[in-house]
């Protein structure tokens, strides 16, 4: 399980000792590799003093003049800090001062100097809590030295060291080309940043499908890693007699699937009509803390539609594509005039007898125009 910096010391407070092993449970860590990495995170923290150890057990430390705040860089390499509190003074940072900080990033900031008239306080990144850039776009030139990406955001203003992976071994094919690159180590020290080739887009931004660009641009993510999908498809095929406790049973209503997974029922009643609407239920098979539940905690911002292309936030869940399938159900009641009494929310099965492909083709069989009408 990754974390962050940020999500570690948000777990922290300076009035109380806590031990790694509660961090571990809040951090969802599991796997002795992600231990490894939050001891030493501890251990570096410790060192520079932004936690104190007592008996194995950590707290954060108060610091008079240590604020948190995002980075803001502009092209020509003027960088502030800018705080989380309303009102609160932009901190500038000069370049000397970033330790090796990119604009975007969450870090800690110690403030030297006052602000003072029209000047702003002045300070220098202590620590950096949270990178922003983990990929971005470049483009890609040869050098003596190797191979160089430039960075197309203007105010991340420094090279990236290309290295070789299995995908891409000849880097000679990428020259001159737009690139995403995915960050494999950040500056340290002396030593250059290093990446590695996620994708060759084109020869420029213009010639890069719209798509691709803005995917790559804000770092959205299109694939799921085989651990996801293999999480998965080990979910139950078909509804099971077990999963019909406390359910609405509505498979008996003729129920209308509209696109992959919305769906719409419609009935005459005493009073008028009742009208459902029933969206898959994914969460009566993805556990609280399992895989699945992370991966769409993490995507839940970045899943939407753009142009014709669905950024989900998980992938297919087998029985939730079946006709025979878990919902949660609003039944609305409305008059005879169509005017709404009321409505109650209901976890429910349902069967689709027919699938309409898309809200555009209902409205046309609304309207007459389509063949299905």
């Amino acid at each position: 399980m990754e974390f962050s910096i940020s999500q570690l010391l948000d777990n922290l407070s300076d009035d109380k000792f806590v031990a790694p092993k509660v961090i571990e449970k809040k951090l969802g860590i599991s796997d002795d590799s992600s231990g490894h990495k939050l001891q030493v995170a501890f251990d570096a923290l410790e060192r520079i003093g932004i936690l104190e150890k007592d008996k194995g057990r950590y707290r954060r430390l108060v610091e008079d003049g240590l604020v948190e705040g995002r980075l803001r860089c502009s092209s020509k390499g003027f960088c502030f800090a800018i705080q989380d509190v309303e009102g609160a003074e932009d901190i500038y940072i000069r370049e000397s001062r970033l330790s090796s900080a990119w604009n975007g990033d969450r870090v800690l900031v110690k403030v030297t100097k006052d602000g003072m008239r029209r000047r702003s306080p002045e300070g220098e990144v202590r620590l950096i809590v949270e990178r922003s850039n983990p990929t971005l776009l470049a483009k890609v030139k040869a050098t003596e030295a190797g191979y160089r990406a430039i960075p197309l955001d203007d105010r991340l203003l420094f090279e990236i060291e290309l290295v070789p992976d299995e995908q891409f071994r000849d880097l000679n094919v990428a020259v001159n080309k737009l690139i995403h690159l995915e960050m494999v180590r950040f500056p340290l020290g002396s030593h250059l940043p290093k990446g590695k080739i996620a994708q060759v887009l084109g020869d420029d931004a213009e010639s890069t499908a719209d798509v691709d660009l803005v995917c790559c641009k804000h770092n959205l993510p299109r694939k799921f890693s085989n651990q996801v999908l293999a999480a998965a498809n080990s979910l139950p095929k078909a509804v099971r007699k077990v999963d019909l406790k406390k359910r609405l049973d509505l498979r008996q209503v003729e129920t209308v699937l509209i696109g992959d997974s919305s769906a719409i029922s419609l009935e005459k009643s005493d009073a008028g009509w009742e009208l459902g609407v029933h969206i898959p239920d994914f969460a009566a098979y993805i556990a609280v803390g399992s895989i699945l539940d992370e991966t769409a905690r993490m995507r839940v911002r970045t899943s939407f539609l753009l142009d014709d292309t669905v950024i989900p936030m998980l992938p297919e869940i087998g029985v939730l594509q079946q006709p025979e399938h878990l919902t949660m159900s609003v039944l609305f009641k409305l008059d005879s005039n169509g005017i709404l009494t009321e409505f109650e929310i209901y976890p429910a099965v349902i069967t689709t007898s027919v699938n309409i492909g898309s809200f555009t083709e209902a409205q046309e069989i609304l309207d007459g125009r389509s063949e299905k009408g």
